[in-house]
């Protein structure tokens, strides 16, 4: 049986007035089964978008949205939570396979560790 949980990850929202780039979480629902087999759902929700100040236009500034893009994965990965409790199947055009749990029984059984250490050995 696979557990929703809500993941998240850094982007880049946009550049700052400096140019530098804004750095931001962006949340969204990961399933993974109790071997460590983990998806990805396609649906993503940022924890900002860059905005312009309406009296000058003067910008960007980057508010803080993250409690809501949050509380939107939450929202999902309870609404899929219940749908596999109900013996719905996850359906493949919305989900990507991620790597496996660390130390998991599928993360072993895969070989990542020696996957990556393969990886970094070629680009080296």
């Amino acid at each position: 049986m696979y557990e929703a949980i809500v993941a998240s990850d850094l982007y880049n929202a946009g550049n700052q007035d400096d140019g530098q780039p804004f750095i931001a979480e962006v949340y969204y629902v990961v399933v993974e089964n109790e071997r460590g087999r983990r998806f990805a759902h396609k649906a993503r929700f940022k924890g900002t978008a860059p905005r312009f100040c309406n009296e000058t236009g003067e910008g960007p500034f980057f508010p803080d949205l993250r409690g809501e893009a949050f509380d939107k994965a939450a929202a999902l990965g309870n609404r899929i939570a219940a749908a596999l409790r109900a013996g719905r199947k996850l359906d493949a055009s919305h989900w990507s396979e991620i790597d496996p749990a660390y130390a998991s029984k599928e993360y072993e059984a895969q070989g990542t560790e020696f996957q990556r250490w393969l990886e970094d050995k070629e680009s080296a």
